[in-house]
Parts: C-alpha cells; structure tokens; sequence
C-alpha cells in the first residue's frame, strides 16, 4: 500500500486557521472563552486563547503548560474533536476521549496516544443538527499554579425533516431490477442526521400479479417474497447486521416482473429507522413498462452476443416441468427438432463419451439431438449423457442477430413428458473488449495514446503452444494498422524505427535485445502501438509467429481502442486507497518505479496525464506549499491535463510530479488517471493511476501453501474483505495483474486449458465463470510471494473497491505461538521466516512489538541484501556483523550493537547494503525533517515511507523499531532484489 494516513483534517483547515479566528464572544456572558460555528461546519480552538486567559491570571508569574477537560456537555450528537496526538496523527475525539486527554500548549510535548498538541484542536460539526449550546469547564496548568474556566460552544444548527421520501425504480415485464441500498441511505441521510440501519415495508398494493421480491437472507439463501409476506421482513442497509430468517439485505434485493405484467405503477409505503432511533417515512415506486418487445414466443429464452456465451439454467427447466405435469419431477430432457445452428455457434455440456467424463464436449447441429441432459448430476453416467445445468451455448465472433428455436422433450421421474420451446437470441454484440475483441494476445489503448507490447506475453503464448522457450517474433501481416495507428520499436543502432502493414513482415523481433545483430533486428518489448486520436471503437489485429530453437506457432495480437473494450478498471498500474474522508498525494516514485520496469537502465523525466478522473477531483499544489510551477491551487480537468508536463527533477518553473493531491467525492468507487511517462533515450510508456475510495481499506487475502501445490482462489474470503470495507456485497472481479511466469500461473478450472485473463468479470455467486473456479499453480519449485490485485465490481460490472489476494509460497508452514493470520505482520515474518532471513525465540514465539537492537536490525538487512552469515569476532553474537559491515562502508564509527535502531540508521545501511544509488533522484526532498540522501534512495525503492499531514510529509528519522516494524522493511528489500 502506498502513501496512505489515518484520518485527515478537512482540507484547508491549517490554511484557514486565521480566517476563522477564535476572538471569545460576549454572548455567553459567564463562559471564559466563547466559539461559534454552523452545522457542518468547524471552528478552530487552538492555544493562544487559552494562554492569555493564564496570562492575565499569573501575570508572566507561571507559563501556561497544558489544560485538562472536566465536566463537559454531551456534544456527541452535534460533532466532535479533533487533534494531533503524540504519534503524529489526527484523532477524532468523542466527549470521553475530550475527557480522558491532555492538551499541550507545546505540540512537542505530547508524546502519547492521549496527549494531544492543543494548537490543532478543531471542533466539527454534523449536517442536519439542531442550534445549540454547550459548555465545558477545563483547568489551565503551569508550572506551579492553575487556572479554572469554561468554554461555550454556540452551534447554529439547522436540522429540519421536510416530510416523507420518494424512490422510483423501473422494470419491464419478464425483467428484473435490483434495489440500492445507497439509494435509501441518501434519502435517510438528507432526513436525519444518524446512520441509516433497515427499513420496513406496510400497507402497500396488492403485487402478486405483477410479480414478486427476491432477496438474501441471514443464512445467504434467496427468498422469494410476496405480498403476504413482504411486510414480515427487516430489510437492513449492511447486509452484517442480518440475523434472524426474517432479515434481509436490503442491497441483495431485487423486484422480478411478471413476463405477462401490465404497465402499470406499484406503491410500497415503508419506515426508514436509523441507529440511534430517528424514523423517517417513505413510498417506493416500481414502474412496469411495456416491455422489451422480444419476438420469442418460446416457454424458455436466452439471449447472448456475438463472441460470448450463455449457461442454461436447470431450475428454469424443473420449475417449468412441475408446474406442467401432474405433480411428477424433471429427470432429463432431450432436443428433439431445432434448426440448423452450426452458423451461429455450438453447445458444450460436461458428461460421458465412450466412458470418459469430458468437460464443455463440444455438440453441434448433428449430435446435439442424440444427447440426454440430466437434471441430477448423479444420474449422469454412460456415453452422450450430460448434466442440463452444465449446457452452455457458445456464439460465434461473426454470428448474426438472429433468434435460434429448438424444439425440446421433457421427461419425469414418475414418466411424465412435457414438450417445450427453447430460444436463444443473438444480439447485436456489446462494446466489451471481453466479448468483441478477439485474439491471442490483446491489448488496450485510449485514442491518441500508447501501449508498449510486453515480451512475456509472447513467451508464454510459445510455452504454452510448444514448451519452447521464445527467441524472436515475426508478424505476418495486419488489419487495421495503417488506419488507426502507427507501430515502432527500437533497431540494432537504438534508432527508433516505424512499420506499416507494407513492410511489417521485414522485421525481427527479439525477446533478448543482446540477440539484435542486424538492421531489422528490433527489440520486441519495444515494440509500441501509438493510435490515432480519431481511432476510439477500432480494433488492430496483427498475425504473427513466434520461433523457438526448434519450433514455433502462429497467433494474432488484438489491439481495441478506446471503447471497443469495457475492461472494468483500465490498466491500474499504480494503486492507492483512501477513505471518503481522506486525501491521496500520488507518489512520484511509484511511476519512476513504473517507467524503469518497462525501460531498465533508462531515467523517467517527465509525465504528461491523458484524463482526469472522472469521479473526485485532481488538484495541483492542493495545499499551496509546492516551490514548484505554480504557487496556487490547481484543479486539473480533461482541458487543462495535456498543457502540464510534470517533472520528475523540476527546475522553480516547472511543474513537479510530486504535488499532485487526488480528493474524493463519494464513497465505493475505483478513479482512474490515465498518464504517459517519458524518459531518456526516447522512451516513453503509458499507465493508469488507480484510486479505491472506500469506507476503509480492503484488507489483503493472505495466505501460505507449501511448495509446488495449487490454491483456489478464497471467493468467501475475498467477498468478506470487500464487504468489510465498502458496507456493499460483491458481484465479481476483475484481475489487474497476473502472475509473473517464474512464479506461476491461474488458471480456470480444474485443467491447465484455460489462463486466467485481466478482461473477464469473475463472478461471485454467477456467471459462467466464477471466482471460486480460479486456480493458482505454482511454478515448480518457486518459493516467494505473490501478489495478486483485483477490483471489486457489483451486479452492474462498475468497480466499487481495489483490492490484493497475498500468497506466501513457502518451504514449510512454520509457527509462532504468538503470530497468527490476524497479525498486521504475519506475512512478512512468514516469509522470512521461511527463507532463514530470521528467526524466533527458543519457547517458540516471536515478539513483534519487541524494540528490535542495532545488532539484530543489521543482520536482517545485510541477509537481505545478500550477505552471508557472519561469525561473531567477540562475546556479542552480532559482532561479525558489525565487522563486515564497517569493512563495505554501510557503517562509519563505533556503534552499541545492544540499543534501539533509528529509521535513519536502518535506511542509510539498507540503501548502502542494496547498492541503491544516490544519484538520478528527484530534485524534490521528500521529507522536510531529513535530507539524507540514503532516506530518499530507500523511498524511491518503495521500502519506506514517510508520514504525510496537510501538505508536509515526514520521516521522523529518530523513531525507533519493533521486530515487527522491522521485518516489513527486510521484506520489502528481498521484494525489490
């Protein structure tokens, strides 16, 4: 995670100090001091009062040192606090916290959770709160003498209900529309100044006509709910707070219209009750259209696009067959008359043939009619017998609109026969890259932009077409590439060199760029596509084959543009979170990092951004602080974003990386910042900033496995996570990285057919491909960490949260009596303890929170970094290391091997230990309180970071470390090496 804080202050709050004074009030004639502030509004406390009225008691007898609370109104229903504690960060304080604390005069001074630094004392105030006035008595403390007062708080509140709520929600017949239980909150939120909890439904039309309500209970079943018994159920906004079967979760409820439903408007009246009591009274409203206009008349239909499949439903089939027969149960059915489909697409079902159990065995127009497709998957067990719930249709890329009729008999257990209509429509397709976009390797780029083709990607198409490893591509030919864009890439001289469809099939391109030997040797992970900006819905196929020693194989890159491709989260090579609440200062490191993954040995100078984010807002010197470009506040937009080049190393005039600050709008939500960054030698590569606002942050998914055994993805696990953190369910997700070759590979399934992909929705509880079906293999023999990042979508493919699944592939599963999975730092001691990096105490446990020593600190890093194990020289077991380590440079002077480590010490030995260099680093200093250049070299790494409040961002070099701190910074190291 990267450069993320506890709760912020308000934006603006230290600039506005000032503006906002705090002279006291004569309004409250007997209050010592005085405040006034509006509803959702705040007001600054601070010291200076509080020091004149000791003043004026003493007389310049005693210094003002610090003050205590004591009998204090209840404000917790009007705002709270807030304040810097000893730790450095903000805290927000209730009236106990506001009781229990103690505010210095001098910021220094405080040093613990519960001592806070008075002059960054606020008081905040909620919306829709009621004009009040509260008081609160404090003692002023010198050095020898005391002084006692009060303060009054005049709130000029101006909550009001304005009656009942309105919500309409539209649906056709034979369709369904899901309820949003944000929908509900805002409504309750515009009412009350509580937190929305559940509602209830009463008194409202009779529905049963025009459909029904279905909804997920505390036990995770659907239910189906009607008009007797709507009114039974407590429908809750956390889906959490559910515990009884008549508790629902009001975002997992959905109104299914009636195929024959009238148009028509439904009322249903219902009592929104928040946590603290407040009701507030409502109607929602269903309106049911005229329909689609579908042309089936078939008992079942499917529809599905071009280039995408459908899954038919066995409950569709059983259900139907119930209602038909004479109270007998579906046992199988089977097609008895359909047209011709083979132009269209095929079925694939599991089941027998010749005694082998096949997955998606391919039917087509001759042999779909000798199958037999079993209700009960038990039942299925000789040649050409399926299971129903298995029976896939799989239209073709090219299939026209079209609808398909297939004619079908149903057989009972008790030996009922029903005959029905199937129909399964074609649509006209849909802009998905996943469904539109076909090709063996496919790649997206926004129009006017680039994307830089990756060599793995070639490598694992061979592997897996012939076990060979990859020497060179050659492409064979292309559609598209002189209408929509230009190709180049770097020749045997470092010249830049551009192809067209014409003269494409002259150049080699070489996975190795030491294997470049003449002219028309290129280096193939230079290889660039730049679109025109006139190109958006196009797609570029390029055909190619790619050589190994002894073999080789053909395959065909896509390239869409623009809006061919619905990927859910373009892209997020660079990933952040933040709370509603919170602030994101994008990190100029994280896309040098970036751009010298793509070109090793070339420096990032330069970003131009493509966009603006499309949710919250993208500011330039947000706090008004940067040296650089501009001394005011910028807001960045779609019209302004290309005319800033943003400079790694600025000089005053230019404009720096570094002081981009995003702010949210909102809450459950993924923004996205498309930039391209340029370098030296030409380079230049094309990214997109990820940001996931959330109520807090996903927790990652972690967990170990022993080596060379596969893992399935944990979809509970992963639903709890985004669940936790976004108050919402999940639908599916979609993968932003995959694995690295020599770490492993996902596949889906059981079988090594099918890749994971980082274009498919995987859903949760639906879908033809689900997250539960997702498979990580190790690479043989492969120990480490892998990381696996993922947006979080809902029912509608729109992401709501960003998130990472962890896995330790370790030798062994090693204990510590006192880490288990719920410790912040069990990954980290894991895996490095599974890679003799470190080690516990002899009864077993570890000690996290223990202040790790400067001896045992330096053996962990220069283990690390590569060292071997050092003898001890005297009777400290450390000493060898000690020795070694003044002998290369990484330590000057006498040291006490047995006292605490300094963060400056730990970086200045890493970076030296790493062999990071202190040259090539951005003219801006990341941190005001330290200049060494070793701190800046360990940040620009990603191994450390700093503290960042209001516009300044620290190191705090002379705090010290636990073992826990300590073994999340030696992970990082053997992470980067």
């Amino acid at each position: 995670m990267k450069g993320f804080w506890k709760k912020k202050l308000p934006a603006c709050l230290l600039s506005l100090a000032l503006l906002m004074g705090t002279v006291p009030m004569a309004s409250a004639a007997w209050a010592d001091l005085t405040y006034d502030v509006d509803e959702d509004d705040y007001v600054f406390i601070g010291a200076d009062d509080f020091e004149d009225l000791f003043d004026e008691e003493w007389d310049g007898w005693d210094s003002f040192e610090y003050l205590e609370f004591r009998n204090i109104d209840d404000f917790d229903d009007y705002g709270y606090f807030t304040a810097e504690d000893g730790d450095g960060y903000n805290a927000q304080l209730d009236s106990d916290d506001l009781y229990d604390g103690i505010f210095y005069s001098n910021g220094r001074d405080a040093e613990d959770w519960d001592e806070y630094d008075l002059d960054t004392l606020y008081f905040e105030t909620y919306d829709n709160i009621d004009s009040d006035t509260i008081y609160i008595d404090f003692t002023l403390y010198g050095y020898d003498e005391d002084v006692d007062g009060t303060m009054c708080i005049d709130i000029a509140g101006g909550y009001g209900n304005s009656g009942d709520v309105e919500l309409t929600y539209y649906v056709d017949p034979d369709d369904d529309v899901e309820l949003d239980a944000d929908d509900f909150w805002d409504l309750f939120d515009e009412e009350s100044r509580e937190d929305f909890e559940y509602l209830e439904f009463y008194s409202y039309d009779d529905f049963d006509d025009y459909g029904y309500f279905e909804a997920e209970d505390a036990d995770g079943d659907w239910v189906q709910l009607y008009d007797s018994t709507l009114d039974d159920g407590y429908y809750y906004y956390n889906w959490y707070d559910t515990s009884s079967s008549y508790d629902y979760a009001l975002d997992r409820m959905t109104f299914c219209a009636d195929k024959n439903a009238d148009e028509d408007t439904l009322e249903f009246p219902f009592t929104m009750y928040g946590d603290d009591n407040d009701e507030v009274d409502g109607t929602l409203y269903i309106e049911i259209g005229e329909g689609t206009g579908t042309s089936s008349k078939a008992d079942f239909v499917y529809q599905v696009d071009p280039d995408d499949d459908v899954t038919l439903d066995a409950e569709d089939f059983y259900d139907f067959f119930y209602d038909e027969s004479d109270y007998d149960e579906l046992e199988y059915i089977e097609f008895t008359g359909y047209d011709d489909f083979d132009d269209y697409g095929w079925f694939g079902a599991d089941g027998y043939d010749y005694d082998d159990y096949v997955r998606d065995y391919e039917l087509n127009d001759s042999d779909l009619d000798d199958g037999y497709f079993y209700y009960d998957e038990d039942d299925v067990w000789d040649d050409y017998e399926f299971e129903l719930d298995t029976l896939t249709f799989h239209a073709d890329r090219n299939a026209d609109e079209d609808t398909l009729t297939f004619d079908i008999t149903m057989h009972g257990i008790k030996g009922d026969k029903i005959d029905a209509t199937l129909a399964i429509e074609i649509g006209e397709g849909t802009t998905s890259s996943a469904t539109k976009v076909d090709g063996d390797i496919i790649y997206e780029v926004d129009p006017d932009d680039t994307v830089t083709f990756d060599r793995d990607d070639f490598w694992e198409f061979l592997d897996d077409e012939t076990g060979e490893d990859l020497e060179y591509v050659r492409f064979t030919d292309a559609t598209g590439l002189d209408d929509w864009g230009e190709l180049y890439s770097y020749d045997y001289n470092d010249d830049r060199v551009y192809f067209d469809e014409g003269d494409l099939d002259d150049g080699y391109f070489y996975y190795d760029s030491k294997d470049l030997y003449y002219d028309d040797d290129c280096t193939l992970d230079d290889l660039t596509f730049l679109s025109y900006d006139d190109a958006d819905g196009e797609v570029v196929y390029l055909d190619f084959t790619a050589y190994g020693r002894d073999d080789d194989a053909k395959g065909t890159v896509a390239i869409a543009i623009g809006d061919v491709g619905g990927v859910t989260a373009e892209g997020g090579d660079i990933r952040y979170y933040t709370d509603y609440s919170g602030r994101v200062q994008i990190n100029a490191n994280d896309i040098a990092r970036f751009f010298e993954e793509s070109y090793p040995g070339y420096t990032l100078q330069y970003v131009t951004l493509k966009g603006a984010p499309d949710y919250g807002s993208l500011y330039y010197n947000y706090y008004g602080t940067s040296e650089y470009g501009t001394s005011y506040s910028m807001r960045i937009t779609a019209d302004n974003c290309d005319d800033m080049d943003l400079y790694f190393s600025p000089s005053s005039s230019q404009y720096a990386l570094s002081e981009l600050t995003y702010v949210p709008s909102g809450v459950n939500y993924c923004a996205q910042i498309p930039f391209t960054a340029y370098g030296t030698g030409s380079r230049s590569v094309s990214g997109t900033i990820l940001i996931s606002v959330n109520l807090s942050e996903v927790p990652d998914v972690y967990g170990p496995t022993p080596k060379n055994t596969a893992v399935t993805f944990p979809a509970a696990s992963i639903y709890t996570a985004v669940s936790q953190a976004s108050g919402l369910g999940l639908s599916s997700i979609q993968l932003l990285e995959l694995p690295a070759a020599n770490e492993g590979t996902i596949y889906v399934g059981s079988g090594t057919s099918q890749r994971a992909d980082t274009s498919t929705l995987y859903g949760y509880s639906s879908g033809s491909q689900r997250i539960s079906q997702l498979r990580f293999v190790p690479a043989t023999g492969f120990t480490g960490s892998v990381e696996i990042p993922y947006v979080a979508c809902n029912s509608s493919g729109t992401p709501i949260a960003s998130g990472k699944l962890c896995l330790g592939v370790v030798e062994e599963m090693e204990d510590f009596s006192d880490i288990s999975s719920s410790t912040w730092c069990y990954k980290y001691v894991l895996e490095l303890s599974d890679a003799d990096v470190i080690d516990g105490y002899s009864d077993g446990t570890f000690k996290p929170d223990n202040q790790v020593t400067y001896g045992a600190a330096l053996k962990l890093i220069m283990l690390a970094a590569g060292y071997t194990e050092q003898a001890p020289v005297n009777s400290n077991v450390f000493s060898g290391y000690l020795a070694r380590a003044q002998a290369d440079g990484l330590v000057s002077g006498s040291v006490d091997l047995d006292a605490p480590i300094t963060r400056l010490a730990v970086s200045q030995i890493a970076a030296k230990a790493m062999g990071l260099s202190i040259n090539n680093l951005s003219s801006v200093r990341p941190f005001t309180d330290t200049s060494d250049p070793y701190v800046q070299a360990l940040n620009a790494a990603g191994i450390v970071e700093g503290y960042f409040d209001n516009g300044t961002s620290t190191f705090k070099p002379y705090n010290t470390l636990t073992r826990g701190q300590i073994s999340a910074i030696v992970w990082r190291m053997e992470q980067y090496q």
